[in-house]
């Protein structure tokens, strides 16, 4: 049972690396979200997005106009920075593991799966109770 796990938890860690490693290479090659054309989208009868906090009561339609417009020039910027902020978190847990022993892989890989295991037996727990009201 414990040597199941324990090759199921290298196969999944193997599998992520490569998966990271994969993902960083073809998103090396690929030109950066801003640089590529963007699709043509239909004119909307009303302006989408979100209004900071407490913005709604004071703005005029449009101020809100322009502040979706400041929004969306910043979205793909953002969006980029947290795709790499995902990959870059991705390559700095896998130097991580590295510096373990395979025991202490091992361990952690237990530790994740009794925190699991204790976190579905709360959402089961949290569901039943909400059922009962």
């Amino acid at each position: 049972m414990l040597r199941t796990r324990f090759i199921s938890a290298l196969v999944i860690f193997g599998l992520g690396v490569a998966g990271v490693t994969a993902f960083s290479a073809r998103a090396a090659d690929e030109p950066p979200v801003a640089a590529q054309p963007k699709m043509e989208t239909k004119a909307r009868s009303e302006p989408r997005g979100r209004l900071p906090n407490f913005y709604g009561q004071v703005v005029s339609e449009k101020q809100k106009e322009e502040i979706y417009s400041i929004q969306s020039e910043y979205e793909a910027r953002l969006d980029e920075l947290v795709r790499q902020i995902v990959v870059i978190k991705a390559e700095r847990d896998a130097k991580i593991d590295q510096t373990l022993t395979p025991q202490q892989r091992k361990e952690i890989a237990d530790l994740r799966a009794e925190s699991e295991k204790r976190r579905a037996e709360r959402r089961a727990s949290a569901a039943k109770a909400a059922d009962a009201k």
